[in-house]
């Protein structure tokens, strides 16, 4: 277990990206299932942890890593170098599927607010004391008592109907990235089926507050 911690560690520092981005792929999965047990310890040698933990520093080690991968492929402008990405509205209505994702950006010192439906959202929204530096959604939810499909276009026409001009952008299924075109035509900023491709659009928003200088 502490050769696993030393490994992801270790590739935090790599200056080649590719390789740092391959172990985390290959990790994710993996990571994703711990963050969602808790109750129970892991053994290794004479070390004994929990398993909660062990994820905070897995969540943790791999925030840092989705942090210089985003810096290194992200598309940031002049405006979003000078930004900190400090707030975040996520929107979805399973968000248990999002608790990886969730964590690290946390773990980046990012603010992350959820919502479970497009009208939580909206209320967030016009209840924030602070605005929002971005806002996530997913692409299909179950809202008003039925399956809406296009839940997360409907809600970028919402918002930039009431003229929001946060950042949207859609973090869902391969279905979603085929939906690209609708989501500009809706206003919104972009649409991710990874989460590397997650960290990416969000540090063209701005630099994440652990890693800013």
């Amino acid at each position: 277990m502490k050769d696993v911690t030393e490994l992801i560690r270790a590739l935090t520092g790599l200056t080649w990206p590719l390789m740092a981005g391959v172990a985390l792929w290959r990790l994710f999965p993996l990571i994703k299932e711990i963050a969602r047990s808790r109750g129970f310890t892991i053994k290794v040698g004479e070390a004994e942890v929990t398993v909660q933990e062990y994820s905070e520093s897995l969540i943790r080690a791999t925030a840092e890593i989705q942090g210089r991968l985003a810096s290194v492929g992200a598309v940031a402008s002049q405006a979003a170098e000078s930004r900190t990405l400090d707030r975040i509205l996520w929107v979805d209505d399973r968000p248990e599927n999002n608790l990886t994702e969730v964590a690290q950006l946390r773990a980046l010192g990012v603010d992350v607010s959820l919502a479970k439906s497009t009208d939580e959202g909206l209320q967030a929204l016009a209840g924030a004391h602070r605005p929002f530096d971005a806002i996530l959604s997913d692409m299909s939810r179950k809202e008003h008592f039925r399956n809406n499909g296009t839940a997360g276009l409907d809600m970028i026409r919402a918002l930039r109907a009431q003229g929001h001009t946060t950042p949207v952008f859609i973090y869902a299924t391969a279905r979603a990235v085929s939906l690209r075109a609708k989501v500009t035509e809706a206003g919104g900023n972009g649409v991710a089926a990874s989460s590397t491709e997650l960290f990416q659009l969000l540090r063209g928003v701005g630099e994440f507050p652990a890693q800013r200088t």
